[in-house]
């Protein structure tokens, strides 16, 4: 993979999407897995949040979904692009209410992500924090969701105020800071 300690590219991402019936997870279909993680990214959850969802905590009419307490709210929302909505409305129309992953915990999702990191050898899920620095085992798929707007690989760059929005930080320099920087491989690969 070409991918980065700390990003995910949409190629890699298709990769990643498409070596999960690899995984062998019996307890959930393998379309559910790879809709969680699509739900992750496009949103910019935490794993946790993103585990935990029903069917009734999307309002589509409104764009966005409800999820409770968060690291950081009592009462967190995330929009959800217009981009993924045909998708996830297509989804969720097959869905009982209730838990999208019913029993599915973080620690599971961890091996998940651990064991498609050997698989695919990806760096983001291979790396040791204490190499990296940083959080992406259970955060790349927001790290590359933020990446992603401010290159405008989905259509237009978009500015780091409202990627710190959709990320749901308090300030844009928490977005900039711990979330956009710019390794030097990532200056190398722009030169």
């Amino acid at each position: 993979m070409q991918s980065t300690f700390n990003y995910i590219n949409p190629q890699d991402f298709e990769l990643i999407l498409s070596t999960i019936p690899r995984l062998g997870i019996r307890k959930w279909a393998d379309d559910d897995v790879r809709m969680l993680f699509k739900i992750l990214y496009w949103c910019a959850l935490r794993p946790s949040e993103g585990i935990r969802l029903e069917k009734e905590n999307f309002n589509l009419g409104e764009r966005e979904v409800y999820l409770g307490r968060t690291k950081t709210e009592a009462q967190g929302k995330a929009p959800i692009p217009m981009l993924f909505m045909p998708e996830l409305i297509t989804y969720l129309a097959t869905k009982e209410p209730g838990r999208l992953l019913k029993d599915l915990t973080y620690d599971t999702a961890y091996l998940w992500f651990k064991r498609l990191g050997v698989m695919l050898d990806i760096k983001a899920w291979t790396m040791p924090k204490i190499d990296t620095r940083e959080n992406t085992v259970g955060h790349i798929f927001r790290k590359s969701v933020g990446k992603d707007m401010i290159a405008g690989t989905h259509g237009k760059k978009i500015s780091y105020e409202i990627i710190s929005k959709q990320l749901r930080h308090s300030k844009p320099s928490i977005t900039i800071d711990h979330y956009l920087k710019a390794s030097i491989e990532s200056v190398k690969e722009v030169w």
